[in-house]
């Protein structure tokens, strides 16, 4: 095995630096309340995992029927141990910054070193990796660097690592399978041209496998797992007829601008290569949703076809001058600092005193109530299993905050609230710096 090399080593400090800071990061995020609805759903979920049936209240039942992913059975031990948020804040800085690592090992395979750290520092510095290591944890976080890694495998020959990162890729989500299934095609394809009979027998059962684990998925998995209605991410494909006030047009500019910042930072370098076309079921995925967030930069969606871009881009930056290295990390640092889809300005912030009265509110709610917030608080209630979003059914416990501002809160939860209060169907029983705890009236 080829020994690594003093900048081999380096990548490996520098994403460790990376997964630092971006668990730093995440940290104030969670600290300062600024963490959604996804972690509160997933902590919730990883803590019931060996014992509570994988519940969560949002998806009003176990995780599985409205996605598969297995692979949280693998985080659902460290988020018993460390019993906190932050282990998952810190399993997907760290999985993430495995991307750079795996670019240059796909790199170093072609060019010299100092090339292929060059490369791989595109890792630390990609927008939209940016953003879904950012973002709240979700289970396409995983997906960047097992995709890296795979394709990897495949180009090293490595076919028993290659079969152990898809098993991973394939307990994901229920998407991975069809994005493998298309990978395994193409590398049968590819290396049937070239005589590799070992590597075409690899992408025919990838692509047999994976196709068996999308049926297994739907036919076995969520009818064991309680499923009764339709599978729910689909009303994001329903007809054009559907559209709303809530939707988006087929045709408009936010499409377009999302390619842009997938492309625009590598200076489109990837479309020199045709590993770039298994970013094509990805990216249909998020552009061909009736709705705007999964193809708003930033979001955990993108983290399906990410992989496939960077390792594209390493391929044929690999073949390119220097130029297709040094601008592109230049452009991807002033993207990151002026138009970043991290939103650092709104999700960063130093922890205060009214943060500390969230805190003290959140850690004296038992862990037996039942209890209606707002998504940031939820997130913070992920061992409480009575936890709920909202008050529909009206829970024992109702915690707000009236200096909190969004969409829902305003027009819906603050008016909802208070109607509750003014009938006597709520009685405040603490309130400190606008932070409100409600108990419901005995019936």
């Amino acid at each position: 095995m080829r020994a690594v090399s003093k900048l081999g080593r380096c990548v490996w400090i520098g994403s460790g630096i990376y997964a630092l800071v971006y668990f730093l990061l995440g940290w104030d995020r969670y600290a300062t309340f600024h963490s959604g609805a996804d972690l509160g759903i997933f902590m919730q979920a990883m803590a019931s995992a060996f014992g509570g049936g994988f519940h969560d209240t949002v998806e009003h039942g176990n995780h599985f029927i409205v996605h598969f992913s297995p692979i949280y059975y693998l985080c659902a031990p460290f988020v018993l141990l460390a019993h906190s948020a932050l282990a998952l804040i810190a399993i997907q800085a760290i999985v993430n910054a495995l991307v750079a690592p795996g670019l240059y090992a796909i790199a170093a395979r072609r060019t010299p070193d100092r090339i292929a750290f060059g490369i791989a520092s595109i890792g630390w510095v990609y927008p939209p990796l940016a953003g879904v290591t950012f973002t709240d944890f979700h289970e396409n976080g995983f997906a960047p660097a097992l995709t890296v890694w795979l394709l990897w495998a495949i180009d090293a020959r490595r076919l028993t690592l290659g079969a152990i990162f898809a098993l991973l890729l394939l307990g994901v989500k229920e998407d991975q399978p069809l994005f493998l299934a298309v990978v395994g095609v193409g590398a049968a394809i590819h290396y049937a041209r070239r005589g590799d009979r070992a590597r075409v027998s690899f992408g025919v059962a990838l692509a047999f496998v994976s196709l068996a684990v999308f049926v297994t998925y739907f036919e076995v998995v969520r009818p064991l797992a309680g499923a009764t209605e339709p599978w729910r991410p689909l009303h994001f494909y329903e007809p054009l007829a559907a559209q709303s006030a809530q939707t988006t047009p087929l045709f408009s500019f936010g499409r377009l601008t999302y390619l842009l910042e997938v492309f625009v930072p590598l200076l489109f370098v990837p479309l020199f290569s045709p590993v770039v076309l298994g970013a094509i079921p990805g990216l249909a995925e998020c552009l061909l949703s009736r709705f705007s967030l999964t193809f708003t930069m930033g979001q955990h969606y993108a983290g399906v076809w990410i992989g496939y871009v960077l390792v594209a881009y390493a391929l044929a930056s690999s073949r390119f001058g220097t130029w297709s290295r040094r601008w592109t990390f230049v452009v991807c640092v002033l993207v990151l600092a002026v138009a970043s889809p991290t939103h650092w300005g709104h999700f960063l912030s130093i922890p205060d005193y009214h943060d500390a009265v969230l805190n003290r509110f959140v850690a004296d709610i038992p862990a037996d109530a039942t209890v209606g917030t707002f998504d940031e608080v939820y997130a913070h209630l992920g061992f409480v299993p009575g936890a709920q979003i909202g008050l529909d059914p009206l829970p024992q416990y109702a915690l707000f905050d009236y200096t909190y501002r969004s969409t829902n809160w305003d027009v819906r939860l603050k008016p909802e609230f208070k109607q509750l209060l003014a009938e006597g169907a709520y009685r405040v029983v603490r309130e400190e710096d606008g932070v409100v705890l409600a108990e419901r009236a005995r019936l």
